[in-house]
């Protein structure tokens, strides 16, 4: 193990993820040409995580560090950039993997000589891919790696890796701990508004676990809607969250009407001016994401063609910016969304509690 001063120090938030960290640990031992510490930040876990980090740890080729702290990634992870030796950090999900034997050195050196050329706060992700347990090609995992490449903020999350100095880290304030979790999201809004991210060369593999279990499509309408919950900035929709998260107890697949009922009630005990507003900012939000459309269908021409998720071409989502997105700002387009947002909701409301009192 390299005493030495890290290039690097890669910071790992635990919680449960004893399954992850034999192939986690493996990975990071077959990096070449860089010098990284690894700090993995248990949030109490019940699953033996910091026991398999030890014993993992005592024969690594790269030095272990394992803090205990409360839960929540975004604290778990402020701890972790605490006890940092390197002035560089790489925050990683334990179910991600590198997909090749260089991509930390290349991440290194790139992010270094970028660094050189600009000014202004500047961060950078991995290009992601997703790790399924079925190979046959998907369109929605490729929209999803695809998008991931986009220059947006609100396209970057936390699973392609977050790779920054720590100085720029200390004077962004660290992760948002608010909440247990979107500490990704509101970090990478944050940086964007004073600075850039940058698209490394590498890619990173994600586990498609959660989508696997609990269901694509499901995982998609709950995705949106506390997506939603945070540009309306709906607290005490995530207070309720936890409470309305519920899996099927055979089949693991997360069960929508629960989520679509409490956000009812939650509604109804709103004051009219309090609902009136939600709806418009959730208007507002959905009409900011129409352009999402036309990427998809440029997304679906570039997985026919078999392309890439680096080579997606964005023609029609080009289209869409040059002659329709400016119709989709203003009151009107926020109230014909919010209409039929609210119709959707209703007609979710009616079709999964139907599903839930047959099943």
């Amino acid at each position: 193990m390299n005493t030495n001063t890290p290039d690097i120090s890669l910071i790992v938030p635990l919680l449960n993820e004893a399954a992850e960290l034999p192939g986690l640990f493996a990975n990071l031992d077959a990096q070449e040409g860089v010098n990284f510490e690894v700090i993995f930040c248990d949030g109490g876990s019940c699953d033996g995580s910091l026991h398999v980090c030890q014993e993992l740890g005592a024969n690594a080729a790269f030095a272990v560090r394992n803090i205990s702290t409360s839960r929540g990634r975004g604290l778990q992870m402020n701890a972790g950039a605490g006890t940092a030796r390197s002035g560089l950090l790489l925050f990683l999900h334990a179910d991600s993997r590198f997909m090749r034997a260089d991509a930390l050195r290349i991440a290194v050196s790139t992010f270094s000589g970028t660094l050189q050329g600009l000014s202004g706060p500047v961060a950078a992700r991995f290009r992601l891919r997703f790790r399924r347990k079925d190979d046959q090609p998907s369109l929605a995992y490729y929209f999803y790696e695809s998008k991931s490449r986009l220059d947006r903020a609100d396209c970057i999350r936390g699973d392609q890796g977050f790779l920054l100095q720590r100085s720029l880290f200390t004077e962004l304030g660290g992760f948002d701990t608010s909440l247990p979790f979107l500490e990704d999201v509101f970090l990478a809004e944050k940086l964007s508004e004073s600075g850039r991210w940058l698209l490394l060369p590498a890619e990173i593999s994600t586990s498609a676990r959660r989508f696997e279990r609990e269901g694509l499509y499901e995982r998609q309408v709950v995705n949106a809607i506390i997506t939603n919950a945070v540009a309306a900035r709906w607290t005490e929709f995530f207070s309720a969250l936890p409470g309305l998260y519920r899996c099927d107890g055979l089949s693991g697949r997360l069960q929508i009407f629960p989520v679509l009922d409490g956000i009812r009630t939650l509604l109804a005990a709103q004051p009219t001016s309090w609902r009136q507003s939600f709806w418009r900012s959730t208007g507002r939000h959905v009409a900011g994401n129409i352009w999402q459309l036309f990427f998809w269908l440029d997304v679906r021409s570039s997985f026919n063609c078999a392309d890439r998720p680096d080579t997606v071409s964005t023609l029609k989502l080009q289209w869409f910016r040059r002659n329709l997105e400016r119709f989709t700002r203003g009151r009107m387009a926020e109230a014909v969304t919010a209409a039929a947002v609210w119709t959707w909701f209703r007609f979710m409301l009616v079709r999964h509690g139907r599903a839930t009192e047959t099943s």
